[in-house]
């Protein structure tokens, strides 16, 4: 930076100020506030977020549009739920749709999942089984979850969607008919809990079973407990052992519950448990 020198008369440092600032004050006044929020990239990304943090979504709006178009991946991840929710705006899927698709073509694991998911309901973008397994696939490459998984958590969480436990029900059941031990478990955990349809032990316990033999420690853990319980199957101690002793292998509480069952059982009883939990260890191996 260059000093302006002493013996420069003071008049003169105020005519090169005017030349330096006063066209620039002059053409900041004249600009209209969508092009001052583009003029400062940060400040509008900062506002953005600070008013959707507060939930002042129709504040935050605009703020969070002019963020998106100068290429603000979690902007367009904000615009893209705005839309899709219609807070702050007028719901809108198409442009829910397009910002979405940006942040999915920059690589996030969940807008693909959710693109994905548009194209397969046709929600937004025109119903194409061919995009919508493009973008399943692109999400399943990056993560072990399979991707309607993803979707169905987004909608169970109120991620970037509307919560929607049936929405959420309906992409997990999608994921369980195709095998998806993870999905089975959780639409089985919406069952026990009556969570996006009436509460149903039976349905809950089919689908632990169903991830129970892949291998999910959860779902094992969960049958073993019904087992004990009586929730949706006959009451049956040596079951609950025999499930409850596969899923210990990798979860400390399921190794007290175990324990505890062990304690309602005869020797004999127990001995008979054990061999069942041993054919159990072999047959359905822990998913890590």
């Amino acid at each position: 930076m260059y000093l302006i020198k002493k013996h420069i008369p003071l008049f003169m440092t105020s005519v090169i100020a005017l030349s330096l600032f006063g066209c620039s004050s002059s053409d900041s006044d004249n600009m209209n506030p969508s092009a001052k929020m583009k003029q400062n990239n940060i400040s509008s990304t900062q506002k953005c977020i600070s008013f959707d943090t507060k939930g002042k979504h129709k504040e935050a709006f605009p703020y969070c549009k002019i963020a998106a178009e100068m290429g603000n991946s979690f902007a367009q991840t904000l615009v893209g739920s705005m839309y899709f929710r219609g807070e702050g705006t007028t719901q809108n899927y198409p442009q829910a749709a397009f910002w979405f698709q940006k942040v999915a073509k920059d690589g996030d694991v969940n807008a693909q999942a959710l693109v994905g998911s548009l194209y397969f309901e046709g929600k937004g973008v025109p119903q194409n089984n061919t995009q919508a397994t493009f973008w399943f696939q692109k999400a399943a490459r990056q993560v072990s979850l399979h991707p309607m998984v993803l979707v169905g958590a987004m909608y169970f969480e109120g991620q970037w969607v509307n919560q929607d436990y049936q929405q959420a029900a309906h992409w997990y059941q999608l994921a369980a008919e195709q095998g998806d031990d993870n999905a089975q478990f959780r639409l089985g955990t919406m069952y026990h809990e009556g969570q996006g349809f009436s509460q149903n032990y039976g349905q809950a316990a089919y689908w632990y079973q169903k991830a129970a033999v892949q291998g999910n420690s959860n779902a094992q853990a969960f049958l073993g407990g019904m087992y004990f319980e009586g929730l949706g199957v006959a009451k049956d101690y040596k079951q609950a052992y025999a499930w409850l002793s596969v899923a210990a292998m990798h979860n400390q509480e399921a190794t007290k519950s175990r324990d505890s069952v062990a304690a309602q059982l005869t020797p004999e009883d127990q001995f008979e448990a054990q061999m069942l939990a041993s054919e159990y260890l072999k047959k359905y191996n822990i998913k890590l």
